[in-house]
């Protein structure tokens, strides 16, 4: 209401003191500076109402503060100009048209009485304010006097006339007092030429901060207390210019509100050296977002001057404004360097003021400035703030459903905040739409669309700024990634893998617009952005279609490495990083019918499941590529998948499927000649049968894998002798014979070395063998030795194995930590591997983890 009521009252003084006092205005007082003390008085007014008539009538001090808009209405506007040019005359129809104006315009629920009494107490505020500014009291003052000689001139002519025009003044007078007790609630008329008493003074600190805009702040308590240590005085803090920054609805200033409230309400508990004697906000906010859409909001900060304005009202240093330009600068350092002022600028990306800039650099000490921003910017320290953590969002959630009468299941919280990336604004803007009748599917349907009113009011005007350079590429290229990626794969995919210069730059920009997120070396979208981008590259047809076909380049190359046998695989740890966008590419493939590209990365697909423990993920992807295998006669994608599915239900107990998928691959893999995929088959049907309890099968599958490795290539025909070892000494460790086990694992170790650099083998395959090797240790009573080997055996297969090799060996090593009397240790191990087993099916490893856990728990 407060921008409302100065801007109104300052136009109306703008066309109306010539009419009313002629030339006296020019003659006494500048304008200017009449306007100035007018936006004083009304914001100490609307101040005023708020404090003291809050208490009586919360509900419609709220509604009036933020939401009037009467003071558009010509007729309100009218009855203003009317009050003021005319304090002598008769209020009621002015006064009757204010209360007509606030009853159009306010929610029908608020009864008329409440109206009525509140417009009474409002304008009495704003009577005892604006009706006794100096200039106005010295110039009603000269119209009273101009009154009073035009009667006795008519006096002297008439004099009849004249007692009836003394009788008409003097009840003149009588209406004059009680005019001004309605409007101001004043004292008796002929005060008003008195000099008026020196006000109580302004409680510190002095300020103009708007009211809260939410009910309850949630969250950011870290980067309270980080902006709390910046703003410490200097020395304790060098720093006098701190940026909030983060892309549109994040809650930026919110955050920098609750921090100005903070200082202003715990004033007096502060150490006399870290309070602040002013608080000036300022914001160039352009537009709102509400559940009904974008609105444009009036722009009261837009330049330097603006700013000098606000410096000059809420100091109450008029000479600021009464100066000249090249002045005013050094009479606003002089004023902020005589108290510590805390200087808030809200939305400094709208602002193209290179003189604000150069000002914000030079603060004079004490004063201190915080900023918030969606572009970073190079002068100050800056925080940059994104999406509420889990616990935050939904708290705020629930704050919104409370407000709005809005019900959301747990479920859908969570779809909420992943939709929303934990956006403030996103989330009070979805709940606003259900509170209005939408559905919960509309709404994250509407989140999911680059073009809701959220994204285009988070994003619009900010890739607008880099639309056609390196930074709308790198920002597309980035909207086909579902998650992080390297800096490095985002440039190829980009075309700027040969232009690192370029690439750097155009990720720079995205930073500093708040577009992207850095976390190291990788970059990612927030939910809403990425939905924002999405729609952009649809947008921009030619483009996408370069972008998506360097996109599949990129995964394939990365894929087709693990189209091998498994020891020849390389390290698993490349899949963990990166192995989301393979998946994403394998979606796309089957949603685009590109059955041809899905069996091209399947390998790697799968062994990124195998890498992360989605075993139900890696089986049903595995039946659906050997049905397109089957299809479209792929031999080859046809022998390996099924090698694959069949080794993984195995593992899970499956073991009349599994052997009848490793028959068809065996018999595949002879019909191509190839010796290498003979063993590796051969090798897993001998575990298989080993687990089936068949040892003299299993020997003779392995038997029969030493008779094809011979067929082997030289530079080959170690690692498939070393692959075929580690499942004879688990045959010979099954049957209790340590010293043949042992030395079958150590023929193992010695080709398949965990210390190798750059081995022509998959590590991970190294550390099974070293963890076989601690196994025998251990059976064998080497206590301390296996201990350390199966610890070093955990952190390399956390890193880099698959999450089955993992469970195995924790169920072990929570087995031998319990021989070793250390129990809280063991029961860890044991519900580790107990989750893992679980999650994949692991029948073995899960019955024996079941039975650690339950002892330990019960003993």
């Amino acid at each position: 209401m407060t921008d409302l009521f100065v801007g109104v009252l300052s136009n109306l003084l703008g066309e109306i003191v010539g009419d009313i006092f002629g030339e006296t205005l020019k003659e006494r007082s500048d304008r200017r500076t009449l306007q100035r003390a007018i936006e004083v008085a009304v914001i100490r007014a609307e101040q005023q109402f708020a404090q003291e008539y809050e208490p009586h009538d919360p509900e419609l001090v709220q509604v009036l503060i933020h939401h009037t808009r009467f003071a558009d209405l010509p007729s309100v506007r009218a009855a203003l100009r009317d009050l003021l040019a005319q304090p002598f005359h008769d209020p009621q129809g002015s006064v009757a048209v204010l209360r007509r104006s606030f009853r159009d315009v306010l929610p029908e629920r608020i009864d008329r009485t409440r109206v009525d009494a509140a417009m009474g107490a409002f304008l009495g505020a704003l009577g005892r304010e604006v009706l006794y500014i100096p200039q106005l009291r010295e110039l009603y003052a000269l119209s009273f006097q101009k009154i009073s000689a035009e009667s006795g001139r008519a006096t002297a002519e008439h004099t009849e006339a004249a007692v009836r025009q003394m009788a008409a003044l003097t009840d003149g007078f009588r209406e004059i007092q009680a005019s001004l007790r309605q409007i101001a609630a004043a004292p008796d008329s002929h005060l008003l030429a008195a000099p008026r008493p020196a006000p109580p003074e302004r409680p510190r600190p002095w300020h103009n901060l708007p009211q809260r805009s939410y009910a309850e702040f949630i969250g950011r308590q870290d980067e309270l207390a980080q902006l709390t240590r910046l703003l410490q005085p200097h020395p304790r803090s060098r720093h006098f210019v701190v940026t909030i920054d983060g892309i549109g609805g994040v809650g930026k200033s919110a955050l920098a509100l609750e921090l100005a409230y903070g200082y202003r309400e715990h004033n007096a508990a502060l150490p006399e050296s870290e309070r602040f004697a002013a608080i000036i906000w300022v914001s160039a906010k352009r537009t709102l977002l509400t559940a009904g859409g974008i609105q444009q909001r009036r722009q009261t900060f837009n330049t330097l001057d603006d700013l000098f304005r606000e410096v000059a009202t809420v100091l109450e240093q008029p000479t600021i404004l009464q100066a000249s330009s090249d002045e005013r600068r050094s009479l606003v350092a002089h004023a902020l360097a005589a108290q510590r002022t805390l200087l808030v600028v809200d939305n400094l990306e709208t602002v193209d003021d290179e003189e604000l800039l150069s000002f914000l650099r030079e603060l004079p000490d004490p004063t201190k400035a915080i900023i918030t921003t969606r572009h970073r910017i190079d002068i100050a320290y800056a925080i940059r703030i994104t999406g509420l953590p889990h616990a935050d969002a939904l708290r705020l959630m629930q704050v919104e459903c409370e407000a709005k009468g809005v019900r959301l299941a747990p479920a859908e919280m969570d779809d909420l905040e992943r939709r929303t990336g934990g956006i403030p604004l996103a989330i009070q803007w979805s709940i606003g739409l259900m509170s209005l009748g939408h559905s919960v599917e509309s709404v994250l349907r509407r989140l999911g669309q680059g073009q809701s009113d959220i994204a285009r009011f988070c994003f619009a005007e900010s890739v607008a700024q880099i639309r056609g350079r390196d930074a709308h590429r790198l920002l597309l290229a980035l909207a086909l990634f579902e998650r992080s990626v390297s800096r490095a794969m985002l440039g190829e995919v980009a075309g700027l893998a040969a232009d690192p210069v370029g690439r750097d730059d155009g990720m720079a920009e995205l930073l500093r617009l708040s577009l992207v997120n850095q976390k190291g070396d990788r970059f990612k979208l927030l939910p809403l952005t990425h939905a924002f981008a999405q729609d952009e590259l649809t947008r921009n047809i030619e483009l996408e279609r370069d972008l998506r076909g360097r996109w599949i380049e990129q995964l394939v190359a990365m894929a087709t490495p693990y189209n091998t046998v498994h020891w020849q695989q390389p390290d698993r740890s490349l899949l963990r990083r990166e192995g989301e966008h393979l998946e994403s590419l394998a979606l796309w493939a089957e949603a685009q019918e590109r059955p041809e590209l899905l069996l091209t990365i399947s390998p790697a697909v799968d062994g990124y499941y195998d890498a992360v423990g989605r075993w139900r993920d890696m089986v049903d992807l595995s039946r659906k590529i050997i049905a397109y295998a089957r299809l479209l006669g792929d031999r080859t994608v046809l022998r390996n998948e099924l090698n694959w599915l069949a080794w993984t239900i195995g593992q899970q107990g499956l073991y009349d499927d599994a052997e009848q998928a490793f028959a068809e691959a065996h018999s595949l893999a002879t019909e191509m000649g190839d010796p290498v995929w003979q063993s590796e088959i051969l090798i897993n049907r001998a575990q298989l049968a080993r687990r089936r309890g068949q040892i003299t099968r299993a020997q003779d599958y392995c038997n029969e894998a030493l008779r094809n490795a011979r067929l082997v290539g030289a530079a080959q025909q170690p690692f498939v002798r070393a692959d075929i070892a580690i499942e004879q000494g688990k045959i010979a460790r099954d049957g209790d014979d340590w010293p043949r086990a042992e030395a079958y694992f150590q023929a193992a170790r010695e080709v398949f070395q965990i210390n190798l650099e750059n081995p022509g083998f998959n590590l991970e395959r190294a550390w099974g063998a070293y963890s076989h090797f601690a196994y025998v240790k251990h059976r064998i009573g080497s206590l301390d030795e296996a201990a350390r080997m199966y610890r070093e055996s955990v952190e390399a297969l956390r890193e880099r194995g698959n999450r089955a090799y993992l469970a195995t060996v924790l169920v072990r090593f929570a087995d031998l930590e319990e021989q070793r009397g250390n129990r809280q240790e063991a029961l860890g191990y044991a519900q580790e591997a107990l989750v893992l087993s679980q999650r994949m099916g692991l029948v073995p490893e899960q019955d024996q983890a079941a039975e650690l856990v339950q002892r330990m728990r019960h003993e």
